[in-house]
């Protein structure tokens, strides 16, 4: 074939595309399976669960998450400067497969080593995988951006469908079973990616072929070591364990987080400070400033796995509408039995069921079957309830009774509307920037992040609305508030999160491409922390001054990024480069 056939035939992306696509859509559906429903596991008392107050399952979430993105940027300089990243990635996935197969034995142990296991793991993997994709192409192909996009397909594809797999296997075998569930898809995604990788192996960089490949002594001496430290020393001063506020009153968790973040946060200043070529260092700046004003984005985005979980579950009207309802018909497995505390500020349309469906017994009795997590709610067969649990239910009731359990949607299907908006939205999205590159009217890629925090503040106003317009949600809200809330947010998340994946994979040196993009993780597992903190005061918060302080530390980070918008196009180069045409999907939510 002569060199003008060759120039005219329509490229191609790599055949290592679809590996990496089905592997990630494997891992984020065990991913968000787990956090669809970690919260809800944690504070569920009626049906198996654990049992905690809202407060101290939300620490643990935001705690959870913030370490599931803390540790990329330690997995990509260990692929960077020893293992090489499919090596990394592999470690990473068996971790995970780990982690999610403890989460099926019901103890507090369990969990914590289970969350362990899934913390290392996904700092192996995630930084990993992405840059993988980005490495599949050469420099400046046109068609990268297109295979991101691919790739972010499968993510929300698994984030999709992984909520409905759990409601329907907690419905009809319990928590653990769908715990199990997110192993079993951590393990389909590492075999696809063993299998595949002879597809992608040119993708990864031997670090051992690196003559100028640094060792990882700084890394144990400047950061992972003084992280370490500085992490004790927060513990101490943070109270050492749940009751103790410490001198900051945030408690022991979270000092000793920000504490270990400090030292980490110097490295990378100081990493960018051993680059020798000025135009990386330039570029590496407004990468590390770019990271730091994201961070309320995920402290807001974040709250999906607390406060909105927590807003499902107890505030929104769950019971089947008339699209919904033949579904259960067909498949009753697909729906939840509602828990006594369901009907607590329930409408009085809402049917109970008949008061046959309810065994009173004495508050000591109902204490000790809650400590023995025997309490459950079946169809067909009585649930225990204290006398004032019983009076509750039918307070504020009408007329209307069911002979069974009322049978509701369950919550952790609400974190699918995020993946299934995005789907929808993306085209939208990229069709709109692609006429304003046409037009020459295109934002800078700064400029898209900015709008994506703005209109992220936003989504946080339209639960200020929905909080005014329900009274609080007494009687529960529609649902459709949280399609409102999820829609607005997913539209900043298109605008914001694919911008930041693409900078660091782009701006960032080749040396430390898979570190700079742990560095982007890195701001989410700080943003992620915020959430929990978020998640925490929600349940002692007026939910009005809630929402009003979550849209305003959104709106604040957007008025940053514009008035450093002259400097940030300085430091990237984009007064001579343009920016990427094709927006790419980004993540639901870690």
């Amino acid at each position: 074939m002569t060199a003008l056939a060759l120039e005219s035939a329509p490229q191609k992306h790599p055949k290592g595309l679809k590996w990496l696509f089905l592997t990630e859509m494997w891992e984020r559906f065990s991913f968000y399976l787990m956090i669809g429903i970690l919260y809800l596991y944690l504070v569920d008392s009626q049906k198996g669960g654990m049992g905690w107050d809202g407060k101290k399952a939300a620490g643990v979430v935001g705690s959870y998450l913030a370490l599931v993105y803390f540790t990329p940027f330690i997995g990509g300089i260990i692929a960077d400067r020893l293992l090489g990243m499919r090596k990394t990635v592999i470690i990473g996935g068996i971790l995970m497969a780990i982690g999610h197969v403890l989460l099926a034995f019901p103890s507090e142990m369990m969990l914590y080593l289970a969350l362990l296991a899934l913390v290392l793991g996904n700092g192996c993997f995630k930084p990993n995988i992405s840059t993988l994709v980005g490495n599949l192409y050469p420099k400046d192909s046109p068609l990268r951006d297109a295979g991101y996009n691919i790739f972010y397909m499968g993510i929300n594809l698994g984030a999709f469908v992984c909520n409905f797999v759990a409601a329907i296997v907690r419905n009809k075998w319990g928590w653990h079973a769908a715990f199990a569930t997110a192993g079993v898809g951590m393990v389909f995604g590492l075999i696809i990616f063993i299998i595949g990788q002879k597809d992608f192996a040119h993708a990864d960089v031997n670090p051992k072929e690196n003559k100028d490949r640094e060792s990882l002594t700084p890394l144990w001496v400047r950061c992972i070591g003084p992280a370490a430290v500085f992490g004790i020393a927060g513990w101490v001063l943070g109270g050492m364990g749940e009751t103790g506020k410490g001198f900051l009153g945030l408690g022991s968790a979270t000092t000793a987080f920000l504490f270990a973040c400090a030292p980490v946060i110097y490295f990378f200043v100081w990493i960018r400070g051993t680059l020798k070529d000025p135009q990386e260092r330039s570029r590496t700046s407004a990468l590390l400033v770019i990271y730091l004003v994201v961070v309320t984005f995920w402290a807001i985005f974040h709250q999906n796995a607390t406060a909105l979980s927590e807003w499902a579950s107890s505030n929104t009207d769950r019971t089947p509408n008339a699209l919904v309802q033949p579904i259960v018909n067909l498949a009753p497995d697909f729906a939840e039995t509602a828990p006594p505390g369901y009907y607590k500020n329930a409408s009085p349309q809402t049917a109970r069921p008949e008061p046959r469906m309810f065994e009173v017994v004495s508050d000591e009795a109902y204490l000790q079957l809650e400590k023995d997590k025997k309490l459950n709610v079946e169809e067909g067969k009585p649930t225990q309830v204290t006398q004032k649990m019983f009076d509750g239910i039918y307070a504020n009731a009408g007329a209307e009774r069911v002979p069974d359990h009322l049978r509701l949607v369950n919550a952790e299907l609400f974190q699918s509307i995020n993946a299934g908006f995005v789907i929808l939205f993306t085209p939208l999205v990229v069709g709109v920037f692609a006429f304003l590159r046409r037009k020459k009217k295109e934002p800078s890629t700064s400029a898209k992040i900015g709008l994506g925090l703005f209109v992220t503040g936003c989504s946080a106003l339209v639960m200020l609305a929905a909080v005014m317009a329900t009274n609080d949600a007494n009687p529960k809200a529609g649902a459709w508030w949280l399609f409102g809330v999820y829609g607005v947010v997913t539209i900043g998340e298109l605008l914001l999160s694919p911008m930041g994946l693409s900078l660091a994979n782009k701006l960032a040196p080749k040396s430390i491409r898979a570190f700079m993009m742990g560095g982007w993780f890195l701001s989410t597992s700080i943003g992620n922390k915020v959430s929990g903190l978020f998640g925490e005061v929600y349940h002692s918060w007026d939910h009005k001054v809630f929402f009003l302080v979550n849209a305003l530390a959104v709106f604040g980070s957007a008025a940053a990024i514009f008035l450093l918008l002259p400097w940030l196009r300085r430091q990237m180069g984009e007064e001579t480069v343009h920016p990427p045409a094709v927006v790419v999907p980004a993540e639901p939510v870690a």
